[in-house]
């Protein structure tokens, strides 16, 4: 069905077996279509023909799919021992392109939807490095923006108070303040969390 070899009856191996049509079967008025129970088969001489013919399809998105209780592929219903090297070549080419898509939203700096993708393989070990070198990422770019925003606040000459979310103290920022000195709530102590200083300070200088 693939090289189109002549093959005597033991070099040849059966890939599958034609899919009956029961509309033709049933208005034909030959007894021995209608009633047959020997389907006409394919045969390959190797499994590398197979897998050249099975390639085709799986290439082109069009997995061997379950029909009653055999899987068919291409319009042809596969032999057992054919059905589940397909399966198995299908699976790697789907899980190749997720690889492929995850490789992608790494390169887009979508840490999170990488991450959620190596989980649905199995890979847990992966999507734990992923998230964490996304946080990574965002931390180290939360503190520049810091940096870069309270420089403008100095260069500005701008004079505000940031508003503690946990004791409501109001924090002096000025063109004196410093990173450091915007760590902890100066009243109660608490940790600043950077974003929401980002957020604040984007908003005083006029940033969209």
């Amino acid at each position: 069905m693939v090289c189109g070899a002549v093959l005597c009856e033991n070099c040849q191996m059966v890939a599958g077996y034609a899919q009956p049509d029961p509309a033709v079967s049933q208005r034909s008025s030959n007894p021995t279509l209608r009633y047959s129970t020997i389907p006409a088969y394919h045969t390959v001489c190797s499994w590398e023909c197979f897998d050249r013919w099975a390639w085709t399809f799986i290439s082109r998105g069009h997995a061997p799919g379950m029909f009653g209780q055999h899987y068919v592929l291409g319009g042809v219903r596969l032999h057992p021992g054919t059905a589940g090297r397909a399966v198995a070549m299908a699976e790697d080419h789907r899980r190749g392109q997720m690889l492929e898509q995850a490789r992608h939203l790494i390169e887009a700096e979508d840490h999170e939807a990488a991450a959620g993708i190596y989980q649905k393989l199995g890979m847990w070990k992966e999507a734990g490095e992923i998230r964490r070198t996304g946080r990574r990422r965002i931390v180290t770019q939360v503190h520049v923006n810091v940096n870069d925003l309270v420089d403008q606040v100095r260069k500005a000459g701008i004079t505000t108070d940031y508003t503690c979310p946990a004791c409501r103290g109001h924090i002096r920022i000025t063109g004196e303040t410093t990173l450091a000195t915007l760590r902890n709530c100066q009243y109660c102590g608490s940790a600043v969390q950077t974003t929401d200083l980002v957020d604040f300070l984007t908003r005083v200088v006029g940033y969209s």
